[in-house]
């Protein structure tokens, strides 16, 4: 009986305290916050980012490749008669993770984005780059030569 009135003391303590984590990132209810800055083109297969003048390549998605080969594989696109494609950075696949909604990681513009890790440009040491997962909506950096899914993004002239 001790026990038990010990445990549920410090399960009170804990949420009055304010200690208890909030998992809902804002989400309302029936409502997630959707980004309306991202709206997808289904003719050519993008999306657009009209608050900051990007779309993103969203046709099909890429190979597992490495970090070399991803950056390749964006430099070397010629899509839609635009050949200035590259790996987004960091800061830009940060704004990819729709966190104010539970259930969905990626903005809901996205069709063709698989759950799986993708990577940016942005380096970290020589041998390191900045890597997104969109299945569980996290970030970090992994070694160069393993494989995850590329991205591309261009930018309005």
């Amino acid at each position: 009986m001790k026990t038990i009135l010990i445990l549920f003391s410090l399960c009170l303590a804990t949420l009055e305290g304010g200690f208890w984590p909030d998992f809902s990132f804002a989400y309302t209810h029936g409502k997630g916050h959707v980004d309306t800055n991202f709206v997808r083109n289904d003719k050519q297969q993008i999306v657009l980012d009209r608050k900051e003048k990007k779309f993103y390549y969203d046709a099909k998605p890429s190979t597992k490749m490495t970090y070399a080969d991803a950056v390749k594989y964006c430099e070397k696109m010629d899509y839609l008669g635009y050949t200035k494609w590259q790996l987004p950075s960091k800061e830009e696949m940060r704004s990819l993770l729709e966190l104010s909604r539970r259930d969905i990681t990626v903005k809901h513009a996205f069709k063709n984005i698989q759950k799986g890790i993708y990577w940016s440009l942005t380096k970290d040491r020589s041998d390191e780059a900045w890597y997104f997962d969109f299945d569980l909506g996290r970030y970090f950096v992994a070694d160069m030569n393993k494989k995850f899914y590329a991205i591309c993004v261009g930018r309005e002239k």
